[in-house]
């Protein structure tokens, strides 16, 4: 009795193919999200506010939720940072991520072992982005302050004492000494795991890793100890 082509692959190789079993569950999958979607869109009221008028300037004025994340970033950053260069840096390495991950171990299977490398990095800059887009969306308040959900909007926020800024000597020393020892052991980390990166392939996933990680490392900053900027120059503020 002969075997298809497919089963010999899947017995020679412990694999199966791709079609038709696998991309099957994938459009079973993509029918069942496009359901949910169209059930949330008649459940849920879309959040429309009142007519723009050009008189009068609602308080907080927010963007569209697309657009929150970027909202949110502008408390923490500067503008051309946050609106740009921060989302620009997001954005690359969400792209470049699964594809600097060329381990051979995780080739032909879909499983967290065999990719962690680049779906650890990726699953948690999507989760930044929806934690930014849901701090914008129910906890800023008038005056962009910080309201709880218990809180009444009435209630007016009292400034907060905090560390204000650093000085730019400390700053450079602070956002050196992160990225350098950060660089350090990650490289010392990735070399013993992931042998056949090379160098080049290894600085650039750590370097966009540690940006992620330190807009994150940043916001904390803010909400906790209420530190406006950890580097202040006449051109940028970090």
């Amino acid at each position: 009795m002969e075997s298809s082509p497919e089963a010999a692959a899947e017995n020679s190789a412990g694999m199966r193919p791709v079609y038709p079993g696998f991309m099957f569950k994938e459009f079973l999958v993509a029918l069942g999200c496009l359901l949910v979607l169209a059930w949330l869109a008649l459940l849920v009221q879309a959040p429309l506010d009142v007519p723009a008028d050009p008189a009068f300037t609602p308080n907080p004025a927010k963007a569209p939720w697309y657009f929150l994340g970027i909202q949110e970033l502008l408390v923490y950053f500067d503008a051309w940072l946050a609106g740009v260069g921060i989302p620009l840096v997001i954005v690359v390495a969400l792209i470049a991520v699964p594809f600097l991950d060329n381990d051979p171990e995780g080739a032909g299977r879909y499983a967290f072992h065999g990719r962690r490398a680049a779906i650890v990095p990726f699953t948690a800059g999507i989760l930044l982005w929806v934690l930014l887009t849901v701090m914008a969306a129910w906890f800023r308040g008038p005056n962009w302050d910080w309201y709880w959900p218990w809180e009444s909007w009435g209630m007016a926020k009292a400034s907060r004492p905090g560390l204000g800024s650093l000085s730019l000597p400390w700053g450079l020393v602070l956002i050196s000494g992160y990225f350098l020892g950060g660089f350090l052991l990650a490289r010392s980390i990735l070399q013993r795991r992931y042998k056949n990166w090379g160098g080049l392939r290894t600085t650039v996933y750590i370097f966009l890793g540690l940006s992620m990680l330190a807009v994150a490392i940043k916001i904390m900053l803010r909400l906790v100890f209420n530190l406006h900027y950890i580097l202040s120059t006449p051109w940028f503020r970090i």
